[in-house]
């Protein structure tokens, strides 16, 4: 079993009100998994940790990958999710033992997304896309992005096109459908084919160009300026009276230290320290924002900005926050990019910028939170040494924090 939890770090783990964390995350989750296989004739013989959701006292979300044979002699690699203190819907299979209850599927059968398993089949992908208008011919299927029970993004490849298939719950899906349409004409996003109500899919058109990301490890040296981002935050149209607040990562970081808390209490008071350091920041004037501003999210061609991705986010914020999230994305990055030092001259081109067009000082406490923020990542995708790379990010939370004193003197 590969990517449990060390005995000594799941010690430190245990949490009373989420007993099913121990089991979740350690060498007993293959029994689980194979509790699972046993109805329909399948065997784990293998499986690793890809992906852990938890929130402290209250739920843990886990997903795995594994490699199963079957009764009929095939071996196949599936992915499983197990979940604990998250209600489910009635016809999710539920596992008890020893006072912990643990619901688990097997993907795509998402009891969240009802529409997953639509999305990965690829006869009823091509008559979905021929419904919608879009090209469906020879559909080729791969999964782009899942995080159960919230999304999932499926790319079709055809002769003629690339669409990406998001799915969401049902009940969210009018109003990712409303935000691409409003979107449209202001800002340049994805183009949506249609969308189904039912469950919970809106078909999108492929952009052309590459990811800021992309541009920047393929080593890529025109690229946007901070002018541009500024500007391409400043045509996001009016949200309507219904839009969300969107939540900036200093109103996040408590969640995010109560984590980083729990997963590394050797940090505590490093996190606190970090938290501390945040209070000081005032809140801006709200105006439309992206609400997850980062270099994944912009197409870029050359010096360029040509897209922006995964619009749903946005709605009702502080300017500041989405331009912290780019600089706090780029200098995460940075800690293990192999291009790490072009990356770190092409942030500090852009903080130098910014800082034109908002508080130096509350953009580098910003940033700090949005590194706090980012600290989760190697222990929610479980990293081989999460722990240390948990703390190589709360340490550069505490650089930028050191930055921003220096500007208050």
């Amino acid at each position: 079993m590969v990517g449990v939890v060390d005995p000594e770090r799941l010690a430190l783990l245990a949490d009373p009100k989420v007993p099913a964390l121990a089991v979740m995350l350690g060498s007993d989750v293959l029994e689980l998994l194979n509790a699972a296989l046993d109805p329909v004739g399948g065997r784990c013989e293998s499986a690793h940790t890809s992906q852990v959701r938890y929130v402290p006292s209250k739920a843990v979300t886990a997903q795995y990958e594994a490699r199963v044979k079957w009764d009929d002699g095939a071996t196949t690699t599936e992915t499983f999710v197990t979940t604990s203190g998250v209600p489910v819907p009635e016809s999710t299979p539920v596992l008890e033992a020893d006072d912990v209850s643990i619901a688990i599927w097997r993907f795509p059968n998402d009891p969240f997304l009802p529409g997953l398993a639509a999305a990965t089949d690829p006869e009823r992908v091509r008559r979905l896309l021929a419904r919608l208008g879009a090209p469906a011919d020879k559909a080729r299927l791969r999964r782009r992005a899942y995080r159960p029970g919230r999304r999932a993004v499926i790319e079709a490849v055809t002769p003629r096109a690339r669409i990406f298939v998001k799915v969401v719950r049902p009940d969210r899906v009018a109003a990712l459908q409303e935000t691409h349409s409003s979107m449209s004409g202001h800002v340049p996003v994805p183009h949506s084919y249609g969308w189904s109500e039912d469950l919970g899919l809106v078909a999108l058109q492929a952009m052309p160009g590459k990811t800021l990301r992309k541009a920047l490890e393929g080593g890529t040296r025109r690229l946007p300026t901070g002018p541009q981002f500024i500007n391409l935050l400043a045509s996001l149209p009016e949200p309507g009276t219904l839009a969300s607040r969107i939540p900036g990562p200093i109103d996040q970081a408590p969640t995010h230290a109560k984590l980083l808390k729990a997963v590394t209490p050797e940090l505590a008071d490093r996190i606190d320290g970090v938290i501390e350091a945040l209070s000081s920041v005032a809140e801006e004037p709200p105006v439309p924002v992206h609400g997850d501003f980062h270099s994944s999210q912009v197409m870029v061609k050359g010096s360029d900005i040509i897209g922006l991705l995964d619009v749903d986010t946005t709605g009702v914020g502080e300017r500041a926050n989405d331009l912290a999230g780019l600089i706090g994305h780029l200098s995460t990055l940075s800690l293990t990019s192999p291009v790490r030092r072009m990356i770190g001259r092409y942030g500090a081109d852009l903080i130098a910028e910014f800082d034109r067009d908002t508080d130096p000082m509350s953009l580098r406490l910003r940033t700090a939170a949005v590194a706090l923020g980012l600290a989760t990542g190697p222990f929610r995708v479980q990293e081989p040494n999460w722990p240390a790379e948990t703390e190589r990010r709360i340490a550069l939370a505490e650089q930028w924090i050191e930055s921003a004193s220096a500007i208050a003197g």
